[in-house]
């Protein structure tokens, strides 16, 4: 099974929501595993395996790649006073955020 993984920088002003989300993607763009980082260190980690059910096989709505197309062409997306951008990131990155010590 080929990954790819990702990390995305959300600027905004919402205390209870994430500023640095990372993903781990499968080829069919199901989400496989997510760290979400908030703005005061703490990391909630999610993945598939924690699921059961026909839902169990992808963390996210949809498509990652179709829903991030633009993102990842690097188009920033701006609403107001809110940015969200996205790169393409090395799978040790993405292990990095994953581990507890993190």
């Amino acid at each position: 099974m080929s990954l790819s993984h990702y990390r995305c920088d959300w600027t905004h002003d919402h205390a209870d929501e994430p500023v640095t989300l990372f993903y781990e993607v499968d080829e069919d763009g199901r989400v496989l595993r997510m760290v979400d980082v908030f703005r005061d260190g703490r990391r909630e980690r999610d993945s598939v395996e924690n699921y059961f059910g026909p839902e169990a096989d992808n963390l996210t709505d949809g498509d990652f790649y179709d829903s991030t197309e633009n993102l990842r062409a690097g188009y920033e997306a701006v609403e107001g006073d809110e940015r969200m951008s996205l790169i393409q990131i090395e799978a040790a990155a993405f292990e990095a955020a994953w581990r507890p010590d993190a």
